[in-house]
């Protein structure tokens, strides 16, 4: 994965993702929706957690230091935690806030104006998330993956604000306008439910990295080549522990040789080292891998 385009495109999400986010909240003030003016902000958060996702970006491009000898890896699902939290924190506050509007007796809305807005930016933001995950494919990054989940959301907003405001249009064309005006609350609510599937899905793996629990597909790939090796090279034991922060996968496996094991020299260990390696994937710089051996049990536990 090249960092630099990876860089790239994440400050190009985010100048992006910042004029919408003026344009809505302007459009909102101007017009009197409410929807408009909650899709502003949350394009607003979504700048403030690219710039974060951004300057991740740049910190995991550099070589590790005295403080963070294992580099920076640690900082990708702290933003994912950020981003996915704050998705669920303004849902809910959209949610209350069309619940309370409809029972204030609804909003009167410039339709024009939004119905406008609305077909414009649902058009160029499902174009721009399908740009992004097309150049994605070649930078297999997960931050941009995650990143790009912010357009797929504000495209569903625009499409889901532009046919409730056409709705409230040819309510008022045929006389009803006393239901017109529940239609900017309603699709408030409806915006912030939609909102709640996405947020899951950035927070669950995210939380998931946080709290160090051990992926099950890294676990079972280790386990299934150890058992192999186990039976191959005649080892007495051995123990793995796996870890992932991000897209950097942390890979420690412990192995017990027999006494009579026939070692020759260091060299004979770093072949099976390499061979381990091997069956366990490609290498790359996001996976760290240790492989000891030991004669004495004491050193695995």
């Amino acid at each position: 994965m090249s960092n630099r385009g990876e860089q790239s495109l994440l400050k190009q999400s985010t100048i992006l993702m910042f004029a919408v986010a003026i344009a809505g909240i302007v459009t909102g003030f101007v017009s009197g929706a409410q929807s408009i003016l909650f899709d502003g902000f949350f394009s607003l958060i979504a700048t403030f957690i690219k710039v974060l996702m951004l300057i991740t970006a740049r910190l995991i491009a550099k070589e590790s230091n005295h403080r963070f000898q294992f580099g920076f890896w640690h900082l990708e699902p702290m933003v994912l935690l950020i981003e996915g939290s704050f998705l669920m924190l303004i849902a809910i506050y959209a949610f209350l806030n069309g619940v309370f509007g409809i029972i204030n007796g609804g909003r009167e809305v410039e339709l024009g104006l939004v119905i406008f807005y609305a077909a414009f930016f649902a058009v160029a933001e499902f174009a721009y998330f399908f740009y992004v995950r097309h150049r994605n494919r070649k930078l297999k990054s997960s931050l941009i993956q995650f990143d790009n989940i912010s357009w797929l959301v504000d495209a569903m907003l625009s499409v889901g604000l532009l046919v409730s405001f056409v709705t409230a249009l040819l309510l008022k064309q045929y006389g009803h306008d006393r239901w017109a005006v529940y239609v900017d609350p309603a699709i408030l609510i409806l915006l912030a439910i939609s909102m709640l599937p996405p947020a899951l899905k950035i927070l669950r793996p995210a939380l998931r990295d946080v709290l160090g629990i051990a992926p099950d597909q890294l676990d079972d790939r280790v386990r299934s080549v150890m058992e192999e090796a186990m039976v191959a090279h005649g080892f007495q034991e051995y123990m793995s522990y796996v870890q992932k922060h991000g897209r950097a996968r942390f890979i420690e496996i412990h192995i017990v040789l027999p006494a009579d094991y026939p070692l020759q020299n260091v060299a004979a260990l770093d072949q099976l080292r390499e061979e381990i390696s091997d069956q366990l994937g490609e290498a790359d710089a996001a996976r760290w891998l240790t492989i000891s051996f030991t004669g004495d049990r004491k050193w695995i536990v």
